[in-house]
C-alpha cells in the first residue's frame, strides 16, 4: 500500500497580498500577528508566542503569523 500524501482536512486560509503599511516601521526580527481578515496587526513580539498571546488577548482566534526578516521581506507562516 502506498502512503497517502500529507494533507490538511481543512483548507489553508487564502493569503492575499499584504498591505505594506501593516509592516511599516517594524524592526527586523519582529513577529507579527495579523487579523484573520488580514486588515489589522493584532500582536507583535520578539517571539511567535508573544505575538500570538497578544492576538488571543484581543480576541483574535485565527491570526496569521508573519516574521519580518533582516532583508525587509516578510515570511508568512
Amino acid at each position: 500500500m502506498l502512503p497517502l500524501p500529507f494533507c490538511y482536512t481543512n483548507c489553508m486560509p487564502v493569503v492575499k497580498v499584504l498591505n505594506d503599511k501593516l509592516l511599516a516601521g517594524l524592526p527586523p526580527g519582529t513577529w507579527v500577528a495579523i487579523s484573520e481578515d488580514q486588515e489589522r496587526v493584532v500582536g507583535t513580539g520578539a517571539t511567535i508566542e508573544e505575538a500570538l498571546r497578544q492576538a488571543k488577548e484581543t480576541g483574535e482566534k485565527n491570526p496569521s503569523i508573519i516574521g519580518v526578516p533582516d532583508d525587509g521581506s516578510a515570511l508568512i507562516l
